[in-house]
């Protein structure tokens, strides 16, 4: 009787466990799958205190945390249950997942590697200088797929150098070189392999963004695509201002090219105008001086020319009427 009553308690005490996360997986705008694996509890207790404000962490059984949710009638929650792995655990935020993963990735400390381990993250060794001397270390990093030569007598790594992909098991050649070059490609904190929020699951590839580097990259996108409608003809709310401003700069290039003295290009037109009268005043000006004598010769012979013209015509006529007087 006591052993039957027992099973009883624990069976209930089981039901209401998987009854409580399933509501709080159900109501959750995002539920994530964590991989508690190497994470000391007491990194996990700091953690929990400057998060648990914005998310809940559901550590149970995985057998009861399957149960969870499947039950919680959620879209496609059932899936995260392939994604379990290490020692798995359900987080729910009303955070959007790419907050979330921001969230936890903030909170994570970088640690040493040790032989063993799976690599949380795809592991690269940068490019650069070492202070290395060549010697047999230089075998050594080939022989763990890092490109490195020698420059001014010291060892470079000539390119950056994927060394492990996330999920690969570290060698203990492999850590060893990493911590010999100070790479700590470890993450202690909590580790998210995968979120669902609005029927869709991310993984933490897809996840983890720069927001700065995204952020340009939308308003990159945002001006082509301006660019590209203005450039079509293409009229909406966005490009209406920008081809009416473009057109009303054409009509103004067009009216000051042909001297229209329209009221946004009259003063244009105007000083346009004063400044070739002045060039052309200044060409004038600058004319060799022989030739301004010549010209002031000519201009002189002519003004005498006719002033003979004028002196010798009333004297033609005087003669002509005495002649005129005579006959008679």
């Amino acid at each position: 009787m006591a052993e039957t009553a027992y099973k009883t308690k624990a069976a209930s005490w089981k039901k209401e466990l998987i009854k409580s996360m399933a509501e709080n997986i159900k109501g959750a705008n995002t539920v994530a799958v964590l991989n508690m694996k190497d994470l000391p509890s007491r990194q996990l207790q700091v953690i929990k205190e400057k998060i648990d404000p914005k998310v809940n962490i559901l550590m149970s059984r995985k057998t009861l945390m399957s149960r969870a949710l499947e039950s919680s009638g959620r879209d496609k929650a059932a899936e995260l249950i392939q994604h379990f792995k290490g020692m798995p655990a359900i987080i729910t935020s009303e955070l959007d997942a790419f907050s979330l993963w921001a969230l936890l990735k903030s909170n994570m400390s970088p640690s040493a590697a040790k032989g063993g381990q799976e690599a949380p993250f795809n592991i690269i060794v940068p490019a650069g200088m070492t202070n290395f001397a060549p010697g047999p270390i230089l075998g050594e990093l080939g022989d763990v797929g890092i490109k490195a030569g020698i420059n001014a007598g010291k060892i470079e790594i000539k390119a950056d150098s994927e060394v492990a992909k996330e999920g690969d098991i570290i060698s203990a050649q492999l850590a060893a070189l990493l911590e010999r070059l100070d790479i700590k490609p470890m993450k202690i904190g909590l580790n998210l392999v995968a979120a669902l929020e609005d029927g869709t699951i991310f993984m933490r590839s897809e996840l983890d963004v720069d927001s700065d580097e995204l952020i340009a990259q939308i308003k990159s996108l945002h001006i082509d695509a301006l660019k590209l409608a203005v450039g079509t003809g293409l009229i909406n709310k966005e490009t209406a201002e920008i081809m009416l401003r473009n057109a009303e700069m054409d009509a103004m290039k067009l009216a000051y090219s042909q001297g229209i003295l329209t009221d946004k290009v009259k003063d244009l037109v105007l000083s346009k105008a004063d400044a070739e009268a002045s060039a052309l005043k200044d060409k004038v000006g600058a004319l060799p001086v022989e030739d301004q004598k010549e010209d002031k010769v000519e201009e002189t012979e002519s003004k005498e020319a006719a002033e003979t013209a004028e002196s010798e015509t009333p004297q033609e006529e005087e003669s002509s009427s005495d002649n005129q007087s005579d006959k008679e």
